[in-house]
């Protein structure tokens, strides 16, 4: 027995409710068209599986005063302190000061809430416009005459929505492609130009994100590149987005890169005024399947989280106290880890499990999906008979009620990045969903070698 997705209705509203997700537009033209509703739904990166006993026991244990506002802006301090030991610990960072090199903060209200945030900082400090003398060193990279002051940042592609959290407040959006030749792995060549570019067209901030556990293609990108790419961003003057949402997410073999160790390590000597602006954020959702409790950690210089807190605090007190009480117990617990372990050991055995299918049911050819070792994510190429990824998209949805995710995801009003051919499998779901998802394709005759129909 299959296990779909919760009522549609009890997630997304009634069906006259307006909607800026295009997921659920599909998915309420497949219920209004008569299909059953028993979708499987491969495509966010959701389950609605809910999170460990012991992790939902631990909100029975906050205190009752934990129930009204915080009056401090960096989170609940008793979440605080165990996030300081266990970024601290996790991404081996004892060689460092904590309260001086970096600190820790909560994030509260996701991760992604926090983008756009740091984004305005940058926009706003004038402090990130290309000073006369900070780039005495590479004066052929200062910003061409006449070069206006707008903020720049830069991601690989295929990757997740960053456009929607930083183009609303005015970064103006640029990739660099990554390819399954290089599994993945970004080219130095191509980020560095991309960099040196965007630095001649801009006085302004320019911004580099990193998103080491790769989403959607599993990369774990090497130390050697992560630094590379950091050393390059410093070259220009960039500020650094660290997105570690799948930090904890990896095969039982992989030791994730922290682009924060190396980063640290990399600032260690430079000069203030050589020191980048940067900012770190992980989830925790992602990792203890609790998305809908939007907590993670943010991790920079404590000056930048001071500005961050203060932002913060213009809009809004520091709430949710129950569940950052039950996530500080949680870390200490050491069922945690347990979780973590056996969560990584079921998902290398589905990437063997999803690869085998699509190679001996589907009849993909091996370079036509990328597996990966980390995240949430498999890639998928488009079958030739296909026209676009969208097609694909819609014609798996009708066939078999598998909705797949984009490859390059979008918010709700940004432009829609090129998906390359590639759709994304969300591969978090129970093996009955995953593999029962593959099965319905093949069964439907959706395989690499059909025809378009």
């Amino acid at each position: 027995m299959i296990t779909p997705i919760p009522a549609l209705r009890d997630i997304a509203g009634p069906p006259g409710e307006p909607t800026p997700y295009d997921d659920v537009t599909r998915l309420r033209a497949y219920e209004q068209s008569g299909n059953s509703p028993a979708v499987l739904y491969l495509s966010l990166g959701e389950t609605w599986i809910g999170p460990h006993p012991g992790l939902i026991d631990a909100l029975h244990t906050a205190p009752r005063w934990s129930h009204g506002y915080a009056l401090t802006p960096f989170g609940w301090p008793v979440l605080r302190e165990a996030l300081r030991d266990y970024i601290t610990t996790s991404h081996r960072l004892g060689g460092h000061a904590l309260g001086t090199d970096y600190d820790v903060s909560v994030s509260q209200g996701s991760t992604r809430a926090t983008m756009p945030d740091f984004g305005r900082l940058l926009v706003d400090d004038e402090a990130n416009a290309v000073r006369p003398g900070r780039l005495d060193r590479l004066r052929a990279l200062l910003p061409r005459t006449g070069a206006r002051r707008r903020p720049i940042a830069i991601s690989g592609s295929p990757g997740w929505d960053y456009a929607g959290a930083l183009a609303p407040v005015g970064f103006e959006m640029r990739t660099y492609p990554l390819g399954r030749e290089h599994d993945y792995q970004p080219d130095i060549t191509s980020v560095t130009e991309a960099l040196q570019r965007a630095r001649r067209d801009t006085t302004g901030p320019l911004l580099l994100v990193l998103n080491p556990q790769h989403n959607p293609t599993g990369s774990n990108w090497l130390p050697s590149v992560v630094r590379a790419m950091i050393r390059a961003a410093i070259n220009v003057g960039a500020a650094l987005l660290i997105d570690d949402a799948y930090y904890g997410v990896h095969d039982p073999h992989v030791v994730p890169t922290s682009a924060l160790e190396i980063l640290l390590a990399e600032l260690t000597g430079l000069a203030p005024e050589e020191r980048p602006r940067w900012l770190a954020v992980r989830s925790l959702g992602k990792q203890f399947r609790c998305n809908g409790w939007g907590i993670g950690s943010l991790t920079a210089s404590p000056d930048i989280l001071g500005h961050l807190a203060d932002r913060l605090t213009q809009r809004t007190y520091v709430n949710s106290g129950p569940i950052q009480h039950a996530m500080a117990a949680w870390l200490h617990d050491p069922r945690a880890t347990e979780f973590l372990t056996h969560q990584n050991q079921r998902y290398a055995a589905r990437r063997a499990s999803v690869a085998q299918l699509l190679t001996d049911e589907l009849g993909y050819p091996a370079d036509a999906y990328y597996a990966g070792e980390t995240a949430g994510y498999m890639l998928m190429r488009v079958p030739p008979w296909v026209p676009s990824a969208e097609d694909f998209r819609a014609l798996v949805l009708r066939r078999t009620g598998v909705l797949l995710g984009e490859a390059h995801m979008s918010s709700p009003g940004q432009r829609l990045e090129s998906q390359q051919g590639l759709v994304r499998l969300h591969i978090g779901a129970p093996d009955e969903v995953v593999i029962g998802a593959l099965k319905a394709m093949s069964a439907a005759g959706l395989t690499w070698r059909a025809t378009w129909r």
